[in-house]
């Protein structure tokens, strides 16, 4: 019996993994740049770094800095769209908002780009009269999708599988 519990002790030893990469250990320091905004929402490149700041931080892979860092962001809100998804008999009951981004995260010790995408487009719905609406308004909807990108931000660059 003791050896059937050491060998499964073993195995289950052998499958742990870890979500954090060992692909890019020299990368200590971040920097964020302010995004170029082409759209027509006036200051959403503002609430892009700052939410991306935030999640970065609260994080703590990488320490934000704003000099002499080890990686960079550097992006562009390219398009934005917030249009009726739903109508309901009385209302419109549903809307989509659609960020289209573009996205450069490079290693500045190597001087080489990590990961790029230059038509990023990210998707969130919102609803204020439906109670079961994840999302009330079309500013949750942005902080959603701007979630969103940081996850797929630190997916494609960091995380190495």
């Amino acid at each position: 019996m003791k050896k059937i519990f050491y060998i499964l002790l073993v195995i289950l030893a052998g499958c742990s993994y870890s979500v954090y990469s060992g692909g890019y250990p020299h990368l200590d320091t971040i920097k964020i740049n302010v995004f170029e905004n082409t759209t027509v929402q006036y200051q959403l490149e503002d609430k892009v770094v700052e939410i991306l700041a935030s999640k970065f931080q609260s994080n703590g892979r990488l320490k934000i800095v704003t000099q002499n860092a080890d990686c960079l962001i550097e992006g562009e809100l390219i398009d934005y769209s917030n249009k009726i998804r739903d109508y309901g008999t009385q209302n419109i009951e549903e809307y989509e908002v659609r960020i289209l981004f573009k996205i450069i995260f490079t290693d500045l010790k190597k001087n080489e780009i990590i990961w790029q995408n230059n038509a990023l487009e990210i998707k969130e719905s919102y609803s204020s009269s439906d109670p079961t609406s994840k999302f009330k308004t079309e500013s949750a909807a942005q902080d959603e999708i701007i979630n969103k990108l940081f996850k797929k931000i630190v997916n494609k660059s960091l995380e190495e599988w």
